[in-house]
């Protein structure tokens, strides 16, 4: 980026200003997903097609730099949007926010097409609507039983307890406990807590989705493993991007797919009650038969 473009971004005091000093940049790809559902791959097929995904990112293909600017939007704002027009100060210091983790993001950016993969990145999805409206915004969904045993983070502070459940605050709900002392019962019944975060981001996402309408795009993990040629011509076309065939084929090669339902080699018992708490929305998504009898 141009040092008069990094300067602008720097001097933006609202989330409009800064979104009209970004139109200088492409439209971004933005991609998010309840973690451990297989984003890393859509990482790797997002970068196969010549997609900048970021000059910091972890083994995850997770942006680092834009982690703070997420969490911070998170505490301070989700899911009470309205209050970014409502309090002057509260938007410049999102605003700021925003700007920083996106100069870091692009650090090493030299031009094409680029975008970031994060987790969180859902549950600020209207704010990012406004700064890049001409988005494309990529969900990734897994089956949440195979989700389930993929063990996280505790609902501890009030950034993961938005996560969980869009709120503060809540000591108990649904048989979970939530707050400082959620560490030990996680650490106890760690299927149920992921059950319930799977929930919570599936369904905000594919509720911001709905919002987006064309911009919106939504795949689903076991689909990149078993047709995985079809899947990357969707995400492609939906991105815009040309497909760079030797790199994909090295990506396809390289799948694995014993993680495809790998929930069936758990207890019986154990899945039984992680799809007792999913069962409408597994059903909704196609996981799970209407007329599935629902014992163990």
């Amino acid at each position: 980026m141009t040092p008069a473009l990094l300067g602008a971004m720097r001097s933006a005091r609202s989330i409009s200003a800064l979104a009209e000093v970004l139109t200088a940049l492409p439209p971004p790809i933005i991609a998010f997903n309840k973690s451990h559902s297989g984003s890393r791959l859509l990482a790797r097929v997002l970068g196969a097609a010549g997609v900048f995904m970021g000059s910091g990112c972890n083994e995850s293909g997770d942006s680092v730099e834009l982690l703070p600017f997420v969490k911070l939007s998170v505490r301070r704002l989700y899911p009470e949007f309205w209050r970014l027009g409502a309090d002057g100060a509260l938007e410049q210091e999102i605003t700021t926010a925003a700007a920083e983790a996106l100069i870091g993001h692009m650090r090493d950016y030299r031009g094409g097409p680029w975008g970031w993969k994060l987790c969180e990145t859902v549950y600020i999805v209207p704010v990012l609507a406004v700064l890049f409206p001409a988005a494309r915004f990529v969900h990734m969904i897994r089956d949440g039983r195979d989700v389930a045993f993929s063990n996280h983070v505790a609902p501890r502070d009030p950034f993961w307890q938005k996560v969980y459940v869009n709120a503060v605050g809540i000591g108990f709900w649904n048989g979970l406990l939530f707050g400082r002392c959620s560490g030990p019962v996680y650490q106890r019944w760690p299927h149920l807590y992921n059950a319930q975060h799977w929930h919570n981001s599936v369904t905000v996402g594919r509720r911001f989705g709905a919002m987006l309408g064309a911009r919106y795009h939504e795949l689903r993990y076991e689909s990149l493993c078993t047709a995985f040629d079809e899947t990357c011509a969707d995400l492609l076309a939906f991105a815009g991007l040309a497909p760079e065939l030797s790199a994909l084929a090295l990506i396809r090669s390289s799948i694995s797919l014993t993680r495809v339902g790998q929930f069936r080699r758990r207890n019986p018992i154990t899945v039984w009650r992680v799809t007792a708490r999913l069962r409408p929305l597994l059903v909704e998504l196609g996981y799970v038969k209407s007329n599935t009898p629902p014992g163990p």
